[in-house]
């Protein structure tokens, strides 16, 4: 099957068969020579080895220890990263403790999760790209399918023969996407469906940075204190930690040059109702612009190893405030090597 795709992502991911506990096959090795998803099959393309662990239940980790959770997207996954280089691996090795990577997925899956109940972690970690933390659901939203996705999932996973047949039923469902068979014609028949700012691709281009409603930095807050509040209530600490868009980064190769005030703007809000975020906007903006860093490949909008490292010092200090600043400095230190 991934002799059609581009990315591992595609090969593994569940398709169809939503009753799976996870978005992966579980207890899966692969490796595989991947493209961003921006523009596959073209001049913009840059080729990079990566391998994929998946666990028992489907997520991208070797195992399912947790101590730290950290539930996101397709960044916390890792598409186009290597597995030891992910946010949970990155993360672990700095922290000394067991981090777990409950991506792609939101709060209302981990609160529905039955593991978690008997086993939760000492910390949840919220993470979202800029553009889709508006879609953050309301604690209590698709409440009634997270539930019954836990007891499916359950179901599934404590049968060998139930598993081998759903990963089975989903492949073959897969049949008709041939992903990379379709890019190579789309690509070969000049269909351009990314945009590009000095030899750069963008997800969104000058719309990431557009500016957002009182009423909408309003409700985005009110969904982010429902989850500090559902957390608190299980005596599990809360942090939030947004990705900026690549726009808001690289804003300065935007025609326009417009700077997203989004973050800040909700950064201030949390800041009013004492709900903890790490400034990842602040960080990525130093070091692109005093250091001349990328932070995201050229072909793909999702932050690369340099990015990922970044944010889990960040994150390492704020989780333990121990940490010395000379602890602080090594780690971006080696961010330049």
């Amino acid at each position: 099957m991934n002799f059609f795709t581009f990315r591992i992502w595609e090969t593994i991911s569940v398709n169809t068969m939503k009753v799976m506990p996870g978005p992966f096959y579980p207890n899966i090795y692969m490796k595989m020579e991947e493209e961003g998803e921006l523009a596959p099959r073209t001049q913009f393309s840059e080729k990079r080895l990566v391998e994929w662990y998946t666990d028992e239940y489907g997520y991208r980790n070797r195992d399912s220890k947790c101590d730290v959770l950290l539930i996101g997207d397709s960044n916390i996954t890792g598409a186009k990263l290597t597995q030891d280089e992910t946010m949970a691996e990155v993360l672990e090795r700095m922290l000394q403790k067991d981090v777990y990577s409950f991506a792609p997925a939101t709060m209302n899956r981990f609160l529905a999760t039955e593991r978690f109940q008997e086993d939760p972690p000492e910390v949840v970690v919220v993470s979202s790209i800029e553009r889709r933390v508006p879609e953050l659901p309301a604690v209590g939203a698709n409440g009634i399918n997270s539930k019954l996705r836990n007891i499916t999932g359950t179901i599934i996973g404590s049968s060998q023969i139930l598993t081998s047949f759903a990963v089975t039923a989903d492949r073959v469902s897969k049949l008709g996407l041939y992903r990379r068979t379709l890019a190579n014609i789309d690509r070969n028949l000049g269909n351009r469906d990314y945009i590009v700012y000095n030899n750069e691709l963008f997800m969104e281009g000058e719309y990431a940075n557009r500016e957002y409603s009182e009423e909408e930095i309003m409700r985005i807050s009110d969904v982010l204190e429902g989850y500090k509040n559902a957390l608190d209530e299980r005596g599990i600490r809360f942090l939030f930690m947004p990705i900026p868009n690549k726009e808001n980064v690289y804003y300065k190769m935007l025609p326009s040059q417009k700077e997203a005030t989004f973050l800040p703007r909700l950064f201030a809000e949390l800041e009013k109702r004492n709900i903890p975020y790490l400034d990842t906007q602040s960080t990525f903006r130093q070091l692109h612009e005093q250091k001349n860093m990328a932070l995201y490949p050229r072909d793909d909008a999702h932050w690369n190893e340099k990015a990922v490292e970044a944010a889990a010092s960040l994150l390492a200090n704020e989780l333990q405030p121990q940490h010395s600043k000379k602890s602080e400095k090594k780690h971006f230190v080696n961010l330049t090597k």
